[in-house]
């Protein structure tokens, strides 16, 4: 859709169906291995479904940071954090440090902002060299949870920012997940021997969705249901149903900061099991079943079913 198109369709909204958009929660769902865009487009093609393209577009404008533009990006981070400070469901916000990271710049900018996001925003590879920062920032939050599912504790969230090339002002225009990419937390580094094969599973999962969807989703967390698992010598197989609960929010189609969506998948991982009970790090092999229905068919490596920026 073209600017003409979305200034004509936005004039002709009716707000109902904007607000009726904005608080939809989408029924219980599953991944499909063979097509990695189809989560990050779920919430602009249940939205498009439920009210049209022109409630869609109005919903793409939607600021989910309030926040006050400024030649120093820091404070633009500074002013959206108090600001979320004032929002109905949160209860507290005590902000430790926010400070830019180059090294996440460098990451997010080849990573995930340059091809489609980058032409959807009309962003040249020019542009996103000089007008284009991450800003870490690193806060302790608490929530009203009758009015928002996301979860209490420290947070450490990434914002992306760019910087008008005339006035000199940055704008947050989105923010990573609530995570902390340390590399001494994850679980590919070891797991204690206390734990068994399903939590550090677990933990080995969530890091790679972690690192998957906290460009496109808030809010991630998982859950393991229906878990089988049986030995033959030091390997171990499982099977069991993966859950991932997300929050939507702005590269695609803005959606209630509020709202939990969720969506399953059945995988099979493999593994070898050391004499201390810890897994073999190297040895993990994560498969999707490929049919929705019936018996299951492990043949899809779960990396196949991440999303490649927003679509191909």
């Amino acid at each position: 859709m073209n600017t003409k198109t979305f200034s004509e369709a936005l004039g002709e909204i009716d707000g109902k169906y904007i607000e009726s958009a904005i608080s939809y929660q989408a029924e219980r769902s599953y991944f499909s291995p063979t097509r990695r865009w189809l989560l990050p487009l779920a919430a602009a093609i249940m939205t498009l479904l439920l009210v049209g393209t022109a409630a869609a577009a109005a919903i793409m404008l939607r600021d989910l940071w309030i926040q006050k533009p400024s030649v120093d990006p820091v404070e633009v981070v500074r002013s959206a954090l108090e600001n979320q400070a004032g929002k109905e469901y949160t209860l507290n916000i005590e902000v430790n440090s926010v400070e830019i990271d180059e090294a996440e710049t460098a990451q997010v900018r080849e990573r995930f902002i340059k091809g489609i996001i980058a032409d959807r925003r009309g962003w040249s590879d020019e542009y996103l060299a000089g007008h284009f920062l991450v800003v870490r920032a690193d806060y302790y939050a608490e929530y009203d949870h009758t009015q928002t599912t996301r979860a209490d504790g420290e947070v450490t969230m990434y914002f992306y920012l760019t910087q008008d090339a005339d006035s000199g002002d940055w704008t947050i225009v989105d923010n990573s997940g609530n995570v902390n990419w340390s590399e001494d937390d994850s679980p590919a580094a070891g797991a204690p021997a206390a734990q068994t094969v399903e939590e550090q599973l677990f933990a080995y999962l969530s890091d790679l969705y972690n690192r998957a969807y906290s460009p496109y989703y808030d809010g991630l967390r998982y859950q393991i249901d229906d878990y089988e698992e049986t030995t033959d010598g030091d390997t171990v197989t499982a099977t069991f149903l993966w859950t991932m609960y997300y929050l939507g929010k702005g590269w695609d189609v803005g959606a209630d900061e509020g709202v939990e969506q969720q969506v399953s998948q059945s995988l099979q991982a493999k593994a070898v099991v050391d004499e201390n009970g810890a897994i073999v790090p190297e040895t993990i092999s994560v498969l999707a079943d490929e049919r929705a229905v019936g018996d299951p068919v492990y043949s899809t490596s779960i990396e196949e079913t991440f999303p490649d920026q927003l679509g191909d």
